[in-house]
């Protein structure tokens, strides 16, 4: 009986200090609440929009070459999901370099997978390809910009590696510099 009586005090007592937490008033007025609301994932998955950049540059021998980079949301690629499980596309990245008569010097489309070596186990398998762009000539070298990141998340979290383009057609993918941040920094200034 003795112990019967504890349990419903026990009860009671606990009854009573979940209700006094639920909503309370602290001495400025303002009404203190515990519901957290989880969103729910959509069942679309979520795609970027297309982007398209042209850009003109003199490079080889003083020519004129004009680079066109397409960012496309790609439904053959794997898909990759948030934390609470909402799913996106991957994208995948054409990027064409055409020289001033309109023939193509460079034709090539980058999936997140050109870059997995520089890419831990977290983004390769989470992250997607946001997009390329082009940064600038670099002596005899095209240099592009490329950014992988967590869907949602911005780019204060993005792995940005640099593409590079020789003369040859040939891709080399190195970690981006400091020198490269300013360059695209002001680019994205004159562009306001």
């Amino acid at each position: 009986m003795a112990m019967k009586k504890y349990c419903l005090w026990a009860i009671a007592f606990g009854l009573l200090t979940v209700a006094s937490c639920k909503d309370r008033k602290p001495a400025n007025g303002d009404i203190i609440t515990t519901d957290y609301v989880v969103p729910t994932p959509s069942d679309t998955p979520v795609a970027m929009d297309r982007q398209s950049d042209r850009v003109e540059v003199e490079w080889i021998e003083g020519r004129t070459y004009t680079i066109v980079v397409n960012r496309v949301p790609a439904d053959s690629l794997p898909m990759v999901a948030d934390e609470i499980g909402q799913k996106y596309k991957d994208n995948l990245v054409r990027v064409k370099v055409m020289r001033a008569d309109s023939t193509l010097f460079f034709n090539r489309t980058f999936t997140k997978s050109a870059f997995a070596s520089w890419l831990d186990a977290d983004y390769q398998e989470n992250a997607i390809l946001e997009g390329m762009r082009f940064l600038k000539v670099e002596s005899d070298e095209l240099v592009l910009t490329a950014w992988l990141n967590h869907p949602e998340s911005g780019d204060d979290e993005a792995a940005e590696l640099r593409v590079i383009i020789n003369k040859n057609g040939e891709v080399a993918i190195q970690r981006y510099n400091e020198n490269d941040r300013d360059d695209l920094e002001m680019m994205e200034r004159e562009e306001e």
